[in-house]
């Protein structure tokens, strides 16, 4: 039988691992070129750290999770509500409102303050 504080601390572990399984090489991994990435990396000031994502038309194309945004020929980006929707990408990211790629729509998603 395992020490109680063992399986607290696996149940710990086992639910922080779930908040990050939203960023991977195709959406929010930090990059510094597009080889580090599925399809390309966003940089500069708006994206701290760079950000992985992928080519999109619309928001079809993006994980649920994402909206299609006018950037670099259109790319997804996580969607949000508030500052703290954002947390997960580290400092520098915040929740703001940007022109959706098809149409002139604005959108809220994740970056650069």
């Amino acid at each position: 039988m395992e020490p109680r504080w063992l399986v607290v601390a696996g149940l710990i572990f086992g639910v922080s691992a779930c908040g990050s399984s939203d960023v991977s090489r195709e959406l929010g991994a930090r990059c510094m070129q597009n080889s580090d990435c599925d399809d390309h990396c966003l940089s500069g000031s708006a994206w701290p750290d760079g950000l992985c994502t992928t080519t999109c038309d619309s928001d079809v194309d993006c994980p649920d999770i994402a909206h299609c945004i006018a950037e670099d020929g259109g790319s997804c980006a996580f969607g949000c509500g508030s500052d703290a929707d954002c947390a997960f990408l580290g400092s520098g990211y915040g929740c703001h409102a940007v022109t959706a790629e098809q149409g002139s729509a604005e959108v809220m998603v994740c970056r650069g303050d």
